[in-house]
């Protein structure tokens, strides 16, 4: 075998090797947003008893869930989760809003909401 043939082999093995881990990567990110739909229901359970939703967009589906920290910039319901983890739920608004539609923290272990980050 010739070096180019080597080169050759050992590029193409290499560029099959991180297209098969994005395509897991990517896997792995769309079961984790589809494992969310509670925690998007919890929140905007949340958003309609506040009566914040006729700032938000009524697809609560399509909300942004993220994992989070919660710290003193939320408005904590139970200051004891200060520091904790927290998942964070972003709701989109309707458009042109003056105040925007909080983001909601809940609690991945009780699914329970803990705060809020009022809109801007």
């Amino acid at each position: 075998m010739n070096i180019k043939m080597v080169y050759f082999t050992l590029i193409l093995f290499t560029t099959f090797w991180v297209i098969g881990c994005s395509n897991i990567q990517d896997d792995m990110k769309t079961t984790d947003t589809d494992n969310y739909n509670h925690i998007r229901e919890v929140a905007w359970e949340f958003i309609r008893e506040k009566g914040w939703d006729d700032t938000a967009r009524e697809d609560w589906q399509s909300a942004v869930v993220k994992q989070k920290i919660a710290d003193s910039s939320y408005e904590m319901l139970d200051p004891t989760f200060v520091g904790k983890e927290a998942l964070s739920v972003s709701f989109k608004d309707r458009g042109k809003v003056v105040i925007g539609t909080p983001s909601i923290l809940v609690d991945p272990a009780t699914n329970e909401v803990i705060g809020y980050m009022p809109g801007e």
